[in-house]
């Protein structure tokens, strides 16, 4: 998707246009020295130990390491790309803390002599802005959610720290994960760094756009459907939807609880392996993570980077060819080719590769976001949370978690402050039962298509639904099989969210069509291909991903430019300035709705108005 010309002055706002003069950065530092543009945790480690020296030849501490990504934020996050002519605007917020934990991070490792127990020891980290932290507010990109502080992190942000990870900020996204395009009435638009004229997509957005360009090391994204996957895809990345109940939905503002999970978008499968570790466990207030006892869980998913033991050679992989009646899940155009490239390259690398059918399989859901918000508040609140806000709606709140006091302007509709893109969505979802979970009918509807994905992987049949075997008779039995994970091959992001079974992207080149017209390599867009497995087999995907990374390094970094004046920003001005975008830009993006409009939307909805007065 291509962001509209008129959107170029709007979305610069506070930077002159024209895209700025300074020279590209993109490429990596000399061999044998360090820098943070596609760095690893290893190399982090290694700059830590010594190993790897700084350009000057000092060695890396946590703070120094936090201040170069705070540099690096400031000097391109808002600066007009010369590729496209548009800011990438990935980073919505910086944490104030941030310094501090890489002190505390500095002294435990001369305290351990090391990293320690800490595999993701200073591990530069942003987390989508619906993720909760004790340390810094989050707003799911709406004006509405201001002022919304969490009393403790949410469980998967707790993993990342207790592993060592360092929370640089919040990143951008879609206005409460609504859309797949990077808007956000908070910070106007996110787009793709490798042409900031092409989509980021979304509702990870924010996330995807600042890993690609080394912002940080890892982030988090939420998937309902395809918002992990595709910003992966299209950004170059590593990003693992894993099965439902493998990470904690606590703390994490919900779409739908039937289908969201969070998971780990890096820029190399090792390091998502090391994110999803951190980030899994089981948590009590997620009765679906009790689903995979601790005594069935790997240590750690590193252990799949083994590619001998757990790469493709021997593999079973199958090529998806229907998805219910859509007949191209495995890509076309370009992305298409180069997915069937990759699966060539699979071939060659030793494994067998089948065609699989899903005919029969049918998008499900459950539940609905009033109750599902109703829920996350209720918890929320319990954990020592506080916010101005507490419900969806105060116009039909429900009593269901104690949500029957939650009065006028404590509902997010009412504040008047939600993106004209979301509004109409919001009071929709806000009509929904408040005190109604998912049905059993519901959930076991798709549980049903888990068991029809699962049954056709364990005993592979034909179009006409006749077995395949292989070539010793045996009907055959797939490890995994591989799709789009879009833009292209239609709708096949239900095909996990449904089933809540895992995925895993990883990066097969880039999609010369979409270069734009100061790329001198013309090398375009990136494309990704999704690894799908069996629920809680997240192992599988990740080594069949390894080894295919390992094979072919198809991932490259973008081309940016630093904006000439990003030596005077500060952390408090940078937040300000992203803050007050909309006000800025409002002619262009009005998401500060006249009430009198807001009143009128919620009278039409409801039948009555927030302050009692009747049509």
């Amino acid at each position: 998707m291509r962001h509209p010309a008129a959107l170029l002055c709007v979305a610069i706002l506070f930077t002159a246009c024209g895209g700025g003069s300074a020279p590209e950065s993109g490429e990596a530092a000399p061999s044998g020295s360090f820098d943070i543009v596609e760095a690893t945790v290893d190399d982090v480690h290694a700059a830590l130990a010594g190993a790897l020296p700084l350009l000057d030849g000092s060695r890396l501490s946590c703070v120094t390491l936090a201040e170069m990504y705070r540099a690096r934020i400031f000097a391109h996050n808002n600066n007009p790309q010369p590729n496209g002519g548009l800011p990438i605007r990935g980073v919505l917020s910086l944490n104030l803390a941030a310094i501090a934990q890489a002190e505390a991070l500095d002294a435990a490792y001369a305290r351990d002599g090391g990293i320690g127990d800490r595999p993701l020891h200073c591990m530069p980290v942003l987390l989508k802005d619906n993720y909760d932290t004790h340390d810094h507010p989050s707003t799911s990109g709406s004006y509405a959610m201001l002022g919304h502080q969490a009393g403790i992190d949410a469980e998967s942000v707790r993993g990342l720290r207790d592993a060592g990870a360092l929370i640089l900020g919040k990143a951008n996204q879609d206005e409460f994960a609504y859309f797949t395009t990077g808007f956000s009435a908070r910070a106007i638009q996110v787009t793709n760094p490798y042409n900031t004229l092409e989509s980021p997509a979304g509702s990870s957005s924010g996330t995807g756009a600042s890993i690609a360009a080394s912002f940080a090391i890892g982030g988090t994204g939420s998937d309902t459907c395809q918002s992990i996957r595709h910003p992966s895809s299209v950004n170059g990345l590593v990003g693992i939807r894993p099965s439902l109940g493998v990470v904690s939905q606590h703390g994490i503002f919900p779409l739908s609880h039937a289908r969201d999970t969070g998971g780990p978008m890096t820029r190399t499968v090792r390091d998502a392996a090391l994110m999803l570790t951190a980030m899994a466990s089981v948590d009590e207030r997620d009765f679906r993570t009790l689903e995979f006892p601790a005594a069935e869980r790997p240590d750690s998913y590193t252990r799949f980077l083994d590619r001998q033991t757990h790469g493709v050679a021997g593999r079973n992989i199958g090529v998806l060819r229907q998805l219910g009646s859509n007949t191209e899940p495995y890509g076309t155009g370009e992305q298409g080719a180069l997915i069937a490239a990759a699966v060539e390259r699979l071939e060659a690398m030793g494994a067998n590769i089948y065609d699989i059918h899903l005919p029969e399989f049918s998008s499900r859901g459950a539940g609905n976001q009033n109750f599902d918000a109703n829920d996350y508040f209720n918890v929320f609140e319990s954990d020592g949370g506080q916010s101005p806000r507490r419900c969806l709606t105060s116009l039909n709140s429900g009593t269901a978690n104690d949500r029957g006091d939650c009065f006028g302007m404590q509902g997010i509709l009412e504040t008047g402050r939600v993106g004209p893109r979301s509004v109409a969505l919001l009071a929709v979802n806000a009509t929904g039962d408040p005190d109604a979970a998912g049905t059993q009918e519901a959930l076991d509807a798709m549980a049903a298509e888990r068991a029809y994905v699962t049954g056709i992987m364990d005993a592979l049949v034909d179009a006409d639904g006749e077995p395949v075997r292989d070539e010793n008779g045996e009907q055959v039995r797939l490890d995994a099989f591989v799709l789009s994970p879009g833009p292209t091959g239609g709708r096949t992001c239900d095909l996990g969210s449904t089933t809540h079974m895992g995925s895993i992207v990883v990066p097969v080149g880039f999609d010369a069509s979409a270069a734009g017209p100061m790329d001198r390599e013309g090398r375009g867009v990136p494309r990704g291909m999704e690894i799908f497995v069996r629920r809680f087999d997240e192992g599988t995907g990740i080594g069949i991903a390894y080894d295919y990374e390992q094979a072919t390094q198809h991932r490259a970094p973008p081309m940016i430019a630093p904006g000439p004046l990003s030596g005077s920003e500060t952390i408090a001005s940078f937040n300000a300035r992203l803050q007050q975008a909309l006000m800025v830009a409002a002619s262009a993006a009005p998401e500060d709705i006249p009430v009198e409009t807001l009143l009128e939307a919620i009278t039409t909805l409801f039948g009555t108005r927030p302050d009692g007065a009747q049509d």
